[in-house]
């Protein structure tokens, strides 16, 4: 048995490990602000607070911090854009009754004083107001960083670039760094043209923002992306047809993890109860001017009664020769089925659409039928 049907079989769904958590983290938040406040080593908190998370997510990443009578938890993609989604998901369930006393932060905060921002590494201090930046703005709406500090140099190639990454997130806060930068590059000798430094960076993107040449919000989960693709002459598989598609930044791991056959991702969300896959219709019936409309209506219907009942989210789409696809995250695969079933039976029989179904993201992977016109 594969870990997706597992996953389909039991009860513990995402949805529900969620409603579990908050559950459980109204009863001990205030245990848990007591030994913020009185413990004198701090990772006793962070163990009772670990303790909590693994409840909901397999590996949390996250910090605690204490403001006199206001608190803060804050968790972390740790980088991945995939993850995002369940974070989000997460953080929106969060009872009303916590924020007399907790603010829920996804993502960690840009530094409330860049120019104080510094990294300790091997005994020496690398300050954020000693490294040289010169932004690149590139075609597609992001930044490339190259960056210079001979505090760096020592590192070596590996070292240099991961310590400035450190900073850089510091500076810039972690959802602006994966909204925004698409590429760092930590030079050998400085560039030639004029820099500003690293410090300075944050109030240089928010410039940026305010005037339209990056996007407004740092939030990786509101940008897409295009992509077309060359089908063979002879589809074996489905997604074989697809000749253009749209998918959020955050999503492009999971699609580029299908097609390179590697399932690391959908295992590791799968242990948390979340499925990725993609609904899938026969649009060979509908004629071609009328395909992507309908595509988008059942997108946005369906999307609707996702988020009413909280059991997930179209992430994408795209467009082949033979087949329309949803690409979505489900936090309850059961819930999730019935509602697309529901969404998509009047388009089957309005369209007469010969097929319909859901498969997850894997080469070869699982694939559930679920209906087709019938005369």
């Amino acid at each position: 048995m594969s870990e997706m049907e597992q996953v389909m079989e039991t009860p513990v769904s995402f949805r529900q490990r969620v409603q579990d958590f908050w559950q459980l983290f109204l009863e001990h938040e205030h245990e848990l602000r007591f030994r913020m406040n009185n413990e004198l080593d701090p990772s006793q908190s962070y163990q009772f607070m670990s303790r909590l998370l693994v409840n909901v997510f397999t590996k949390p990443v996250f910090h605690l911090k204490t403001y006199e009578d206001h608190y803060e938890l804050i968790v972390s993609p740790d980088g991945s854009g995939s993850r995002l989604y369940q974070l989000a998901y997460w953080r929106m369930q969060a009872p009303e009754a916590l924020d007399e006393h907790w603010e829920i932060i996804i993502g960690v905060p840009p530094a409330e004083t860049p120019e104080m921002a510094a990294l300790e590494l091997d005994g020496r201090s690398i300050a954020a107001t000693s490294v040289q930046v010169w932004p690149v703005l590139l075609a597609d709406g992001r930044m490339g960083i190259e960056a210079y500090s001979e505090d760096l140099l020592p590192l070596g190639p590996d070292g240099a670039y991961t310590a400035f990454c450190a900073l850089l997130e510091q500076c810039i806060g972690e959802l602006c760094l994966m909204s925004n930068i698409e590429y760092v590059n930590v030079l050998e000798q400085p560039a030639m043209e004029s820099c500003i430094m690293l410090s300075d960076l944050d109030a240089y993107i928010a410039d940026l923002q305010m005037s339209g040449q990056l996007p407004p919000q740092d939030d990786p989960l509101g940008l897409f992306t295009s992509y077309t693709m060359e089908p063979p002459e002879q589809q074996v598989y489905l997604r074989d047809d697809i000749y253009f598609g749209n998918t959020s930044a955050a999503a492009l791991p999971i699609l580029n993890s299908y097609y390179i056959g590697e399932n690391a991702l959908f295992d590791e969300a799968a242990r948390e109860g979340v499925i990725w896959g993609f609904l899938f219709f026969n649009s060979a019936g509908i004629d071609a001017e009328q395909r992507v409309n309908v595509r988008g209506a059942i997108e946005d219907e369906l999307n609707q009664v996702l988020a009413e009942r909280g059991l997930g989210e179209c992430v994408g789409s795209a467009s082949g020769y033979q087949y329309a696809y949803l690409d979505c995250i489900c936090y309850d695969w059961a819930g999730f089925m019935e509602a697309a079933e529901e969404v998509l039976e009047n388009y089957v029989q309005l369209y007469q659409i010969s097929l319909t179904g859901f498969a997850d993201f894997r080469q070869n992977g699982n694939m559930y039928v679920m209906q087709a016109y019938e005369e």
